[in-house]
């Protein structure tokens, strides 16, 4: 009996030590995205991705560890010189991406039309983005480096202004600056809560530049970590953690 006593505290012990051995698992995602990572009055992150990195990194075994990194150009550089083993950040699943770095789908589904915000009045006679790019000399908004920005450098009529934060583009519409704003399906409903005056117009998107969801983002050297995140996404998924993040933060499977 205290052999068997010895063998279960020794067994317990090496699988303790085995996890106390495991490196943090570094995060990049950045804030001012709600409801997906936003900072609340605490300073502390919040939202469904933050969530999610959570239920992830008790899956793998790992402490989570949450570096934000302010734009998307960022996000990209820190993952590929292995600065951050994940970007977790409503990141849409697009073939050019996929290319490059291994995504992971967690969330979200695929997205064949993309909201334009106006203040007030839409422009008349838009049908198509490139409608749109042949009259957008005051600029069309997009985050640098984001799913939006890959869509309207396709377009070569387009005025773009780049913004570092989304939030940045409300205020660049409501003053005049900037004609319009491209923005992910998922913002829109908060937006227009938060400001009546945004009016919203949907316009097809090209079938190559249409994106497949959202996905975790990992550096393809790094298949080991690529077959053990899916691995953990399929189990979150299966019990339900997924659906209950989406209903914590009203966020609807069908958004993107």
């Amino acid at each position: 009996m205290k052999k068997q006593l010895f063998a279960l505290c020794l067994f317990t012990a090496q699988l303790f030590a085995k996890s106390e051995e495991q490196p943090p698992l570094i995060v990049g995602t950045t804030s001012g995205y709600a409801p997906y990572v936003s900072l609340n009055a605490a300073g502390t992150y919040e939202g469904f991705d933050i969530d999610l990195a959570e239920l992830l990194s008790q899956k793998l075994g790992r402490k989570l560890v949450i570096k934000d990194l302010g734009s998307m150009p960022s996000l990209f550089l820190a993952l590929k010189q292995g600065k951050v083993d994940l970007l977790i950040w409503a990141i849409s699943i697009t073939e050019e991406r996929m290319k490059s770095i291994d995504m992971v789908y967690y969330q979200g589904e695929k997205v064949t039309e993309m909201p334009f915000l106006f203040w007030n009045t839409v422009p008349e006679g838009i049908r198509s983005i490139e409608d749109l790019a042949k009259n957008s000399k005051k600029g069309i908004c997009v985050e640098a480096g984001s799913y939006q920005d890959g869509v309207v450098k396709k377009f070569s009529e387009m005025q773009v202004k780049y913004i570092d934060k989304i939030t940045d583009a409300i205020l660049e519409i409501k003053f005049g600056k900037a004609l319009g704003a491209m923005v992910d399906p998922s913002l829109v409903a908060r937006f227009k809560a938060q400001y009546p005056e945004i009016k919203v117009l949907n316009l097809p998107l090209p079938v190559n530049e249409q994106a497949l969801g959202n996905g975790i983002c990992i550096n393809k050297s790094q298949s080991e970590l690529s077959a053990a995140v899916k691995k953990a996404v399929e189990e979150l998924t299966k019990e339900g953690k997924i659906a209950e993040l989406e209903k914590k933060w009203k966020i609807s499977s069908g958004e993107r």
